[in-house]
């Protein structure tokens, strides 16, 4: 059994405005989330009724029934999270560990992870990560975790599941296993492009291809890890590079690419276009210091994140609906 470390922090307000920008200048998307995202209520159809919930609740149910899961550590704003969902948290048997992301990390912890408080500050998601993990059983043991965001609500027990079993082979060695789902080559229903590589893994995709036989992938909300590994003041990094359509995170990819001893990486993906998945894992092994695993899975619904957008929340509530 796995201890749950849920992430629901969320960034302080300079940090939303930064990231506004980049999606509303370099995605065209109009940005709605102006409170604490995983509280944004979305609804669901049961028997009939519409029914809202917060989005942080839609996950949360989901590990408080997987009979894999031992413990679940939120991490987030507690006040704002048991002031909200009080009634459904005092309905749940299963151990549950609250930590806010305002706490400090204890010197101890800073000084066994070697943590550096410019590259991983208390409440970004890294720092997160980081406490959430120390609160866990995982952590006694010095064994793998399983961390979820808490802001794809079409996350399914079985995805989650399926997900863990497929780890079991590698979960001694890696330091990160990071479920990559596989898609057709083509924009998603929120309007999100994948990222295209050559699939040369032992798996057979059964997807179409692009014309230069590039597969369709995007991540979704969960990562198996162990924080003694890797080096964790690398989550930051990897997370401010998500949005790679802005051309200063592709810069900064460029950059760090070159640091860790894969130069071309620009070119390999815009130019030639034959990047590969294997080729990724290994930069992401340089990158983290510890071994890097992707399992490529399939289930393109547990993709569909809300990121605050007028279109994710519209999209996301229709599909919930049905």
């Amino acid at each position: 059994m796995y201890s749950a470390i849920l992430l629901a922090g969320y960034n302080n307000k300079r940090a939303v405005e930064k990231y506004i920008h980049i999606v509303e200048e370099d995605y065209g998307e109009h940005f709605i989330e102006t409170g604490y995202k995983p509280l944004h209520e979305f609804s669901i159809t049961i028997d009939g009724k519409t029914v809202k919930k917060p989005l942080l609740q839609f996950t949360l149910e989901v590990l408080v029934r997987d009979d894999l899961i031992s413990e679940i550590i939120i991490v987030g704003h507690i006040n704002q999270i048991k002031n909200r969902m009080i009634k459904y948290l005092n309905t749940v048997e299963k151990p549950i560990i609250y930590v806010d992301q305002n706490e400090e990390i204890p010197g101890k912890i800073k000084q066994i992870f070697s943590i550096h408080d410019k590259e991983t500050p208390k409440d970004t998601v890294g720092g997160n990560l980081i406490k959430g993990y120390v609160a866990s059983q995982a952590y006694l043991s010095r064994a793998p975790a399983l961390f979820v965001a808490s802001d794809s609500p079409m996350t399914t027990l079985d995805y989650i599941n399926r997900f863990i079993d497929r780890c079991e082979s590698h979960i001694k060695t890696c330091g990160i296993l990071l479920p990559v789902v596989y898609t057709n080559p083509v924009k998603d229903k929120l309007g999100r492009p994948p990222l295209l590589l050559i699939n040369d893994t032992a798996v057979e995709i059964p997807e179409k291809t692009d014309r230069f036989g590039r597969t369709g992938f995007r991540l979704s909300s969960l990562m198996m890890g162990n924080p003694f590994a890797v080096d964790v003041n690398m989550i930051n990094v990897m997370y401010s590079l998500r949005k790679a359509l802005n051309p200063k995170t592709q810069l900064r990819i460029f950059r760090i690419c070159r640091e860790v001893g894969f130069p071309r990486i620009y070119n390999r993906y815009f130019v030639k276009k034959n990047l590969s998945m294997t080729q990724c894992e290994k930069i992401c092994t340089a990158f983290f210091k510890g071994d890097f695993k992707a399992v490529l899975m399939h289930d393109i619904k547990s993709t569909y994140d809300f990121d605050g957008t007028e279109k994710e929340f519209i999209e996301i509530n229709r599909m919930l609906k049905e």
